[in-house]
């Protein structure tokens, strides 16, 4: 009997269970939800997400992260869509490793890019400080990891953020152990 409730018990764990992930484990989960609160993707679901707000997504994360190795200067003179490019490869594999999902390209809504119908989405710069996300507690439920935490300004870290929820899917990108993005909700 003992040995039925410690395999009962061990099966639970993993049906729903808070996970004790490791200050490591945080900080790549901390990395992964501040690539959405830093370019302000606060609250949305997988389900209900456009291809324009993916684009939006991929657009804005490279702004952020990878300005000087994908971000150029618009070929054309006196661009009427913007200052900078973005090669539309780029944005989809943005969308992929972090949606693990295939885009439809078109223009990001709200004037935040232009897609030109064949190679580049265009768009005027933007600066600002990016709200960044700590992970503190992580659940475990039916194949998907539940992340909790605060976010919070690199520069004011004295000062209490919101909080948040999110929801991923583990998945491999490239060959690395990652998550797929289903949901983030920041209280406001």
């Amino acid at each position: 009997m003992k040995k039925f409730f410690s395999v009962l018990t061990f099966l639970m764990m993993f049906v729903s269970a808070s996970y004790a992930a490791s200050s490591s484990e945080l900080k790549k989960m901390s990395t992964f939800v501040s690539n959405f609160t830093e370019i302000g993707m606060n609250n949305f679901d997988i389900d209900e997400i456009s291809d324009s707000e993916l684009a939006r997504f991929g657009i804005w994360h490279n702004w952020v992260n990878n300005f000087n190795t994908r971000i150029k200067p618009c070929p054309n003179k006196n661009c009427p869509y913007g200052s900078y490019v973005i090669d539309k490869k780029f944005v989809a594999e943005s969308v992929k490793k972090f949606f693990d999902l295939e885009i439809e390209h078109e223009s990001a809504p709200d004037n935040y890019g232009h897609y030109d119908g064949k190679k580049y989405y265009h768009f005027e710069g933007a600066s600002g400080e990016g709200v960044q996300a700590k992970v503190y507690e992580v659940e475990k439920r039916d194949g998907v990891v539940i992340m909790s935490g605060k976010t919070y300004y690199p520069d004011h870290e004295d000062i209490e953020g919101n909080a948040f929820t999110a929801i991923a899917e583990p998945y491999k990108y490239n060959g690395k152990n990652t998550w797929a993005i289903l949901s983030l909700e920041v209280d406001n």
